[in-house]
């Protein structure tokens, strides 16, 4: 099946709801990154579409993760630009997040924005990866730059394995973290977390508490200017994803956190990404009915191409980075 052409039922209504009804208990709907209740939905989503997406593409049946609803928003915050997932009780389980780790492609042990991070702490005397897994990004930061790194992580599995390369973990939630090592850290990077957290700025602000005075927060999420916007993809939402980013929402986190802004960079495409942003574009061409114009040979030609002279180099793949420091 493929992740660009299948389509989830949404239904539009003229007027937005306040809050949601949860197992027959109303609850308001405020944005989880600057707590406005000034949000507007995208799209209401049918739940059992999702469950069908996810038993196709990876075998995982995900009822459990959905506590008897039906349906699931797409809202987007007026104030701080953030587009998010209600209610947030549909976040995934670290049962859901076994099944995935079987997936071979799930945890790749080298990412792009490994690269900029590391460039960006050098002589950052003591480091915290919030969500390391089994170490890959922390392996990397000492191999190859003689960092002092430290990681945080909850799966006892992935645990046992950074231990095993001599890698120091701490197995704790990052609010437990904060309260035992406030101002702690010169840096502290999380990659792929954060649109994961259904809390947003309760986890942002324990990261600024581990924070001392001048020390950097890292984070790096998909960027939903790129062409993984056009994707039909059951990973970016819940009960993976919890959030939405682009660069106005991680410019607006400067106004709710004691953080400022002082660079973000894009991925470029990479070589595996071509074949899918080729993909995107002639779903595009589809939907527009001009599929005629889409040839096997032209899409073959046009793909070596793109590989021939790099010109993927110069287009945006699916990730951003965002470096801040904390005031």
């Amino acid at each position: 099946m493929s992740v660009f052409t299948e389509l989830i039922s949404t239904t539009t209504r003229p007027q937005p709801p306040v809050s949601l009804k949860i197992n027959g208990v109303s609850q308001r709907i405020n944005c989880p990154l600057c707590a406005s209740t000034d949000t507007r939905r995208k799209k209401l989503i049918a739940l059992d579409q999702v469950v069908k997406l996810w038993h196709k593409m990876f075998q995982i049946d995900i009822r459990p993760e959905l506590h008897g609803l039906s349906e699931m928003e797409l809202r987007r915050c007026r104030r701080c630009s953030i587009s998010f997932f209600a209610p947030d009780v549909l976040t995934g389980s670290g049962e859901m997040y076994a099944q995935l780790e079987k997936i071979g492609y799930y945890y790749p042990t080298r990412r792009w924005e490994y690269g900029p991070a590391i460039e960006d702490m050098r002589g950052r005397k003591k480091i915290l990866e919030i969500g390391c897994g089994s170490g890959h990004f922390m392996s990397m930061a000492k191999a190859e730059a003689g960092l002092s790194i430290e990681g945080l992580e909850q799966n006892r599995e992935a645990i046992r394995a950074a231990v095993e390369k001599g890698l120091v973990v701490h197995e704790a939630s990052v609010d437990e973290m904060a309260k035992e090592y406030p101002r702690s850290f010169d840096a502290v990077c999380s990659f792929q977390v954060i649109e994961h957290v259904p809390r947003l700025a309760e986890f942002v602000n324990h990261c600024c508490s581990l924070l001392k005075s001048g020390g950097l927060f890292i984070a790096a999420m998909p960027n939903q200017r790129s062409y993984v916007r056009r994707m039909i993809n059951p990973l970016d939402m819940p009960p993976h994803h919890m959030t939405r980013w682009t660069r106005a929402s991680i410019l607006q986190m400067q106004n709710y956190f004691p953080l400022k802004l002082l660079r973000t960079a894009y991925e470029p495409l990479s070589d595996p990404q071509i074949e899918f942003y080729i993909q995107v574009h002639e779903d595009i061409l589809r939907r527009w009915r001009l599929g005629g114009w889409i040839h096997p040979w032209l899409r073959s030609r046009t793909i070596r191409i793109i590989r021939r002279f790099k010109l993927y180099r110069l287009l945006r793949g699916q990730n951003m980075y965002a470096c801040y420091v904390r005031d």
